[in-house]
């Protein structure tokens, strides 16, 4: 970690050590999350990358634009300044918005406060325009920890876009068992499934859970991953459910659960959620809200 990045992320620990958490903070931290809106602050976290972000935009596929927040000092000519009452965290907020990107669903992790003014259409113009105390970054000539900063958000912002967790499900599972020898009678025995299951699993018409792929894994003396990547392709439906926010918090108490990582027990749940539902007898207008909080109910008793 940079000096700047170190010397910052001190700043920010010894502020936040004095500050009075807002009650509309605190509201927000600590409610069941909901999907993200425009005009809403959010901590996003993939793998070792932690930033603040502003929406100002929600997309229909998952995504969403967004402007990484923070509270230094530091600030370009393309960055806003919003004074304390521009938001519920009450406290001074730089907006970098030359840095705007798109990015997944995927990489929010908690919101933690929001606008109290919000522009129907929120561009850096209107919010400018809105909230009284706002004012641009300096254009002058950048110091080097101000572009050091910048980079750091920059990078932060890279990792964050490239975000993803979605298999690309090939759909070779029948080929694989076709090709290693592997039969229904075998699938029954080795899986314990009932035959129509088991049947359904060696046509590749219903996924192997990653519970499933590593007891094959063991027999056909391959990795897991290769199995679980053979898989059919998971319903779009279904990635929908696991990028929404409050699917994250279900998915890290999964993780924790099992004692592995948070992309595994995703990986997990998907799945399993998938698996649950081809089980059911009516598959003609799956409620995959509805599935996948019975998965998560029965296996995480809440």
């Amino acid at each position: 970690m940079s000096s700047v990045h170190t010397t910052a992320y001190q700043r920010l620990v010894a502020a936040a050590a004095g500050l009075r958490v807002p009650d509309a903070v605190r509201e927000v931290a600590t409610a069941s999350p909901q999907d993200p809106q425009p005009g809403q602050i959010w901590r996003a976290v993939w793998e070792h990358t932690i930033q603040l972000l502003l929406i100002t935009a929600v997309g229909d596929d998952d995504t969403l634009r967004a402007v990484p927040a923070s509270f230094e000092r530091y600030a370009d000519a393309d960055t806003l300044l919003l004074p304390a009452q521009a938001t519920t965290l009450e406290q001074p907020l730089a907006l970098w918005w030359g840095l705007e990107a798109t990015l997944p669903w995927c990489v929010l992790d908690r919101q933690v406060s929001e606008l109290t003014s919000r522009p129907c259409t929120l561009t850096s113009r209107m919010l400018a325009d809105a909230v009284p105390g706002t004012r641009w970054g300096s254009g002058t000539a950048l110091s080097a920890s101000t572009t050091e900063y910048r980079g750091v958000l920059t990078d932060q912002l890279a990792v964050l876009a490239l975000a993803q967790w979605v298999p690309q499900g090939s759909g070779g599972l029948n080929q694989l068992f076709r090709d290693r020898g592997i039969t229904v009678a075998q699938l029954v025995a080795e899986l314990k499934l009932q035959p129509p299951q088991a049947l359904a699993v060696w046509r590749g018409q219903l996924a192997l859970t990653a519970d499933q792929a590593a007891t094959l894994a063991k027999h056909l003396e391959q990795p897991a991953s290769q199995l679980l990547a053979a898989n059919p392709a998971l319903p779009p439906a279904v990635v929908h459910e696991l990028n929404r926010p409050v699917r994250r918090q279900q998915v890290k108490a999964l993780a924790a659960q099992r004692d592995e990582s948070e992309h595994n027990a995703r990986l997990r749940a998907a799945y399993g959620i998938y698996t649950l539902a081809a089980r059911d007898e009516d598959r003609t207008q799956p409620d995959w809200t509805a599935r996948t909080d019975r998965y998560f109910e029965l296996r995480l008793g809440k």
